[in-house]
């Protein structure tokens, strides 16, 4: 699969994200990721209780991902929005979880999460930087 459908897909979602909000757009990205890095499903446990959330660990990779390479491509201010904008959206997309950040460090010890996550990173990576930034500032000017 070549990036040149996803990067016209991706560009078109930063474009209007805050006409569909990130939520949108990082459905949009897992979705589209899914057929790209599907992982073998394993027999792992996972001692979080998913199943009244509608976000799978595609998504939430990908918003694992985000936190990390986004930081180091804001400046200022857009950092300390980023950060708001990443936990309000934690929020939404884990309501029932008291502690998102702690699901996301705990799948992160899980073998099967761990390939999806690095599936993603290396996806996320293939595109052009500029297009990350677009996707992490769209990210930290989200209002909320």
């Amino acid at each position: 699969m070549t990036n040149q459908p996803i990067l016209s897909v991706v560009s078109m979602a930063s474009k209007t994200a805050s006409k569909v909000g990130i939520a949108g757009l990082i459905a949009s990205v897992a979705i589209m990721s899914q057929t790209t890095n599907a992982a073998p499903n394993t027999a792992t446990t996972i001692p979080l209780d998913m199943s009244g959330m509608n976000i799978t660990k595609h998504e939430i990779a990908v918003m694992q991902v985000l936190s990390e390479i986004c930081p180091p491509m804001l400046k200022g201010n857009q950092k300390q929005r980023f950060y708001k904008s990443y936990n309000m959206q934690l929020r939404e997309l884990m309501p029932s979880l008291e502690d998102p950040k702690a699901a996301i460090q705990y799948l992160s010890t899980q073998q099967d999460y761990r390939q999806i996550l690095q599936g993603m990173r290396s996806w996320t990576m293939s595109f052009a930087k500029q297009d990350n930034q677009e996707l992490c500032e769209d990210m930290a000017n989200a209002e909320f």
